[in-house]
């Protein structure tokens, strides 16, 4: 009998250390739509971790982006955060499990998986899972970000069409940190923000604020958080008064374009590069997330890496000035 994707990947996954009951995941990224207002809203509701979330709940924003974009009742998708931050990305104490590494409490288990074992993972969860959809969405889509705008969370701002943020955001990807200037939505940096701003944030592995997200084009627009909802029904609003099929064609076009500018080709770095970026070499004295991971746990291992750098290059609200 032919077995599933899923049962496939079972073997290399860790399970013991994901979190992959569909129960649970639900409760994490949550789903409604709006009938009169033709928006459908994804919302990440884990504010007690900051709305960092499991690999598989990542894999469930791609399902629900392909669902709001075949219901007709759906002109706008919404993405937003419950609580003090948009998202933190997928929950660090996963990362590493769902490409094979075990829980390196023994030597038999801190063997490097394979690449084999990378290719489906990084390509059907990293890439397919949720950014491609939302990248390629027919529907228009729109971030509400406040504070923090990490990891996943901020590929999914890379991705949509707008982003309406407060001025306290901040985004930036944690795997620069743990990986180095690692492949992720590469093109949709350059593309949104400039080879320059790019290189400025993967190399020092810094967070851009807000105003700064405006300046560069990765924001649309900065509003005062108790002024975010309305701002973002408003948008919502406009756009809605477009008919489905003009916004659904203009849409396809925009696809057109993206495409002949190599959108596919540059999407493909991410998973193709990421196999590379998850197999470094550490020497003796370089930063090694799994490793610290392994021997402080997730938070003070990353609280130590925080602390290495001027405040101004923190992830935390350490940092002391503003871009």
């Amino acid at each position: 009998m032919k077995r599933t994707e899923s049962e496939m990947l079972e073997n290399q996954w860790d399970a013991e250390n994901m979190e992959t009951d569909p129960e649970v995941i639900a409760s994490y990224v949550t789903y409604a739509v709006d009938d009169r207002r033709s928006t459908a809203t994804i919302t990440f509701n884990r504010p007690e971790m900051l709305n960092a979330i499991p690999v598989a709940a990542f894999e469930r924003v791609g399902d629900l982006v392909r669902e709001a974009e075949a219901d007709d009742r759906v002109k706008v998708i919404v993405f937003k955060g419950e609580g003090e931050h948009f998202g933190t990305g997928a929950d660090a104490a996963e990362l590493g499990h769902y490409i094979g590494y075990k829980n390196g409490t023994d030597k038999a288990s801190r063997r490097r998986p394979s690449q084999r074992q990378r290719i489906l993972p990084d390509r059907n969860v990293l890439s397919s899972g949720f950014t491609r959809p939302i990248v390629e969405s027919l529907k228009a889509t729109i971030c509400q970000v406040q504070g923090y705008c990490y990891g996943g969370h901020f590929q999914i701002a890379l991705s949509a069409d707008i982003v309406i943020a407060s001025p306290d955001a901040k985004f930036t990807h944690p795997a620069f940190r743990y990986l180095g200037p690692a492949p992720q939505d590469m093109y949709h940096w350059i593309e949104k923000m400039g080879l320059t701003t790019m290189k400025d944030v993967m190399l020092t592995m810094r967070a851009i604020g807000a105003e700064e997200g405006e300046r560069k084009g990765l924001v649309t627009k900065v509003v005062e958080r108790d002024e975010l909802d309305q701002w973002v029904a408003d948008y919502a609003e406009a756009i809605a008064v477009m008919p489905l099929d003009s916004l659904m064609m203009g849409k396809s076009m925009m696809q057109v374009v993206m495409e002949a500018r190599g959108k596919g080709l540059g999407a493909m770095t991410g998973w193709v590069g990421h196999g590379w970026a998850t197999n470094v070499a550490f020497e003796e004295n370089d930063w090694n997330f799994l490793k610290e991971r392994r021997a402080k746990g997730v938070s003070a291992a990353l609280a130590d890496r925080d602390m290495r750098v001027a405040p101004y290059f923190r992830l935390s609200n350490t940092r002391s000035e503003e871009a």
